[in-house]
């Protein structure tokens, strides 16, 4: 049925070329081609501080692709993509897995080796879709309060760091390039922020209680683990893309990004792959276990060592590697599931993790859908087992999350292999109505301790705080 659905394919084709880029930087090229309209930025950084080679413009969207009541919707720019529309009001995966089929993006001649990436849908799915990709959820996470947002951009720019070198692909021809250059970039510094108007929700002492209250349920057998958040809220009316700049610099990230959509600006540094398809070979990244950064060296090795050994911690962090190989076990080949890293401490700004990789190859016949909605959301953000801890946290937290512990991205439209790059929506921020909302949470087990689980939440919440004060 869904084949009769897909039809004919809608076939466009990419023109590229290279552009000198030695007086601009992604900042600046951001600022001169979105202009305070819709466009994302994509980058990255290694956890040793090395930025990684290319960063990702993308702006002129041709498609725009939402949930609304659990169905696809569709706003559709570009008049090309009008053929489209049939798939609109179809059951979200069912509408979206059609689309992909019959959208067909082919590269330019004269580029052959141009990355998967630059044929992608980029954007972000709330936390809120799992009620939408599994349907045991439906009543504690409903539909109606799904939120995602998927982008097909007519302009995809690839900024080669090592060469200073610019590809500009487009669908269709390529037109100039309105870029930053010979403009002043603005002072990040001119957006300084009261911190005194921070509301939490729930408060210290209510998230300190809701510890309490999931400890009782681990008890009394409910789930091994559940990940409460808290929910941060502050008025902010500077331009979102200044909090972006500042996080970048004060924390650089592997998955860095800034969005902005009709509805909202989505940005963040987040450390954590959801996961990642690369023609096949699967990637879970599961981060939990958690400590401050030290003041020197000697402070680091020792907090570092003390993660390591800490009974919690690593317990904490078995039981999501766990899950994780669960996840990946429902679309992996038989056998091919395996643990290629185990509690290994990485280093951020502000804190530091336990870290594992869980990889395998992903079974015949299944496509990006399949892989998203088998491992969303990570265990890493809801607890274990996975769908008891969505509701207990559904219960604990009273509303939706929103994009917060949702996954930020990629989805690729190529149709011989499957290619898509999913980071956890952490350690980010989003601006809407005159507000900036973020959260964090940490993993809940049976020898939690309040005190130190709002210590760990305060932790993880430092960057964005640091971002609001303007501390340069």
């Amino acid at each position: 049925m869904l084949m009769n659905t897909v039809g004919k394919p809608l076939v466009l084709q990419q023109s590229a070329r290279w552009l000198p880029a030695d007086m601009d930087t992604p900042i600046s090229l951001f600022l001169g081609i979105a202009d305070g309209g819709n466009g994302i930025l994509l980058e990255s950084a290694e956890v040793d501080g090395r930025w990684g080679r290319y960063s990702i413009l993308a702006s002129d969207m041709a498609l725009f692709i939402s949930c609304a009541d659990g169905n696809l919707a569709l706003t559709i720019p570009d008049e090309r993509l009008e053929p489209l529309k049939k798939f609109e009001g179809l059951p979200f995966v069912e509408g979206l897995r059609a689309l992909m089929r019959c959208l067909h993006i082919t590269p330019p001649e004269t580029f052959p080796d141009l990355p998967p990436i630059t044929r992608a849908l980029y954007g972000y799915l709330g936390f809120g879709m799992a009620g939408v990709f599994t349907a045991k959820l439906g009543k504690c996470m409903p539909p109606t309060e799904a939120d995602c947002m998927l982008a097909l951009p007519g302009t995809v720019l690839v900024f080669d760091h090592l060469y200073n070198r610019l590809c500009q692909i487009s669908l269709g021809a390529c037109h100039p390039v309105c870029g930053a250059r010979g403009t002043s970039v603005p002072d990040t510094a001119q957006h300084a922020f009261d911190t005194d108007k921070i509301f939490s929700e729930p408060s210290e002492q209510g998230y300190k209680d809701c510890v309490l209250q999931v400890k009782e349920l681990l008890r009394q057998g409910e789930a091994i683990q559940v990940v409460p958040s808290v929910r941060f809220t502050a008025p902010y009316s500077g331009n979102a893309f200044d909090l972006y700049r500042r996080m970048r610099r004060f924390n650089a990230s592997p998955y860095m990004f800034f969005m902005r959509f009709p509805s909202l600006s989505l940005f963040g540094s987040s450390p954590e792959v959801m996961v990642r398809c690369s023609g096949g070979s699967l990637l879970l990244a599961p981060i939990a276990g958690t400590r401050k950064r030290g003041e020197d060296d000697l402070e680091d090795s020792r907090l570092a060592a003390e993660l390591r050994d800490d009974p919690k911690e690593c317990a904490e962090h078995v039981m999501l590697v766990d899950l994780g190989r669960n996840d990946l076990g429902r679309i992996a080949r038989p056998g091919t599931v395996n643990l290629e890293r185990s509690m290994e401490v990485e280093r951020f700004s502000h804190v530091m993790h336990l870290t594992s990789r869980v990889t395998a190859r992903l079974a015949d016949n299944l496509d990006a859908l399949d892989v998203l909605t088998a491992t969303f959301p990570a265990g890493t953000v809801s607890g274990a087992p996975k769908i008891r801890a969505l509701e207990i946290i559904r219960e604990m937290e009273g509303r939706t999350r929103g994009p917060y512990a949702g996954c930020i991205g990629w989805l690729g439209l190529d149709k011989d292999r499957v290619h898509l790059d999913m980071g956890i929506t952490i350690r980010s921020m989003w601006a809407r109505d005159g507000k900036v909302f973020w959260q964090a949470g940490g993993g809940i087990v049976h020898d939690s301790d309040p005190e130190l689980e709002w210590e760990e939440v305060f932790n993880k919440s430092a960057i964005m705080r640091m971002v609001l004060q303007a501390e340069e």
